[in-house]
């Protein structure tokens, strides 16, 4: 009884000791405390080091308004002042927010000859009475998608910085972000067509509340394009976008059986996650295997990355042969260390579960977990899409849930557009507002 209630303790201690960054558990799930990085300390002090030349404020070329002040008496004697052209200058940065209305008025007329009456016509954009322009609509999109703002907050701030001359609704803010979704059509299959001939794709899941059910958003992405859609099974990973069934190129993602199903494809594993459930066991089981393999996936990760520092394209192959040599004997060696850990025991066994099938899965998947060193294309980790899921997670936070599938639908496309801007260093306000005026902002080159 003694040795089974020391087992049921060490369990829930195991357990206990697992977060996001010793298992693949999100953020989300922690508890209030402190997080422990996989990033090990470099002994360097934080903040800019010495050399480092900083990005302090610099004077504008051309200020707005220029402010004269000259000195008229002597502050010593009380004499006049002759001027010089040397002076100091200091500005303020500040934000004038102003509601501009157009109005547009079209006149009637009868015509000399024929005495027919002739009236004018409204420009684009003058479809209704009283309509909002891009400009606000953009900005709308901006807090609501971008800064993750509930429709009725979004609501509020607009209608406080206009100093209560606007007053728009929810539903009008609903209303903008479902036109934005319309006039995105065009930008959605063009990334979705680049993405198709690319040579590299990430890809990454996670689920979500949609009305009252629970659906996965998935994120396909490269380092300039994102596109997220929503699936009702996790297993349908490509239903909505067919990107994989044309995709010929290397595919990183984590270790999620559905994806294998497209065996036409490159596959690469994500080698962070294995370093998390690694530390975990170094913490938990603490065997020099686990050590040791978190040393050589990290040291490889380095040398590739030295490679391409220096202009290489390919690690030399006896290299590859070294860490991959190097990766067998480890694998034999946890499987020494598992072995007389558990002792046949069937109930230590099951304590050592976690271990038993990281070594299955290291050994059974080789060949896509060092995908990286053979094939310089393909990244360490699957990082890039996982930060794609992290923003629905921060969306999730402030609404909870989507209310409806439109809404749902809606939110990937505007994310869509959001993060292939920033991927592409471009004004993600700008870009907005050009695709409510019917352009394309996005570069797929």
């Amino acid at each position: 009884m003694i040795e089974r209630l020391k087992l049921f303790i060490d369990k829930l201690k195991a357990k206990f000791k697992k977060d996001s960054t010793t298992s693949d558990k999100p953020p989300s799930s922690q508890p209030f405390h402190k997080p422990v990085s996989l990033r090990e300390k470099s002994g360097k002090r934080p903040g800019g080091q010495l050399g480092h030349p900083g990005n302090g404020l610099k004077l504008f070329e051309n200020p707005t308004n220029i402010i004269e002040k000259t000195p008229k008496l002597c502050d010593k004697c009380g004499g006049m002042i002759d001027l010089s052209d040397n002076y100091s200058a200091r500005q303020l940065v500040d934000v004038k927010l102003v509601v501009n209305i157009d109005e547009e008025r079209i006149r009637d007329g009868i015509c000399k000859c024929c005495g027919n009456i002739v009236k004018g016509e409204f420009s684009d954009g003058f479809n209704n009475p009283v309509q909002y322009g891009n400009n606000l609509k953009a900005l709308v999109a901006l807090i609501s998608e971008h800064g993750c703002v509930s429709i009725s907050r979004t609501a509020e701030i607009v209608n406080s910085i206009s100093e209560g001359v606007l007053s728009i609704s929810g539903g009008t803010v609903f209303n903008f972000q479902r036109e934005l979704s319309k006039k995105l059509e065009i930008t959605i299959n063009r990334i979705r067509e680049t993405l198709c001939e690319a040579s590299v794709l990430n890809a990454d899941e996670t689920g979500c509340r949609v009305n009252g059910s629970l659906k996965w958003i998935q994120v396909f992405c490269n380092e300039r394009l994102a596109l997220f859609t929503t699936n009702s099974k996790r297993g349908d990973i490509d239903a909505n976008l067919n990107i994989l069934t044309y995709f010929m190129g290397i595919l990183v993602h984590d270790h999620f059986s559905s994806y294998y199903k497209y065996d036409h494809l490159d596959h690469a594993e994500c080698n962070e996650h294995i370093l998390r459930y690694l530390k975990s066991l170094i913490e938990i089981f603490k065997h020099n295997w686990a050590q040791e393999m978190s040393a050589l996936l990290k040291r490889a990760c380095h040398e590739k990355n030295e490679l391409l520092r220096a202009g290489m394209t390919e690690m030399p192959a006896d290299q590859i042969l070294e860490f991959s040599e190097r990766y067998d004997a480890i694998i034999k060696s946890g499987r020494l260390e598992y072995t007389n850990a558990t002792q046949g025991n069937k109930k230590r066994e099951s304590y050592y579960a976690d271990e038993r099938r990281l070594l299955t899965r290291l050994e059974e998947y080789k060949k896509e977990h060092l995908f990286f060193l053979n094939d310089f294309r393909a990244p360490f980790s699957n990082n890039m899409a996982e930060r794609g899921c992290r923003v629905y997670k921060m969306k999730m936070k402030v609404s909870g849930c989507f209310r409806s599938d439109e809404g749902a639908i809606i939110y990937s496309r505007i994310l869509s557009l959001i993060v292939t801007l920033k991927k592409q260093d471009k004004n993600i306000f700008d870009g907005i507002r050009s695709v409510y005026s019917g352009c394309v902002p996005i570069s797929t080159a």
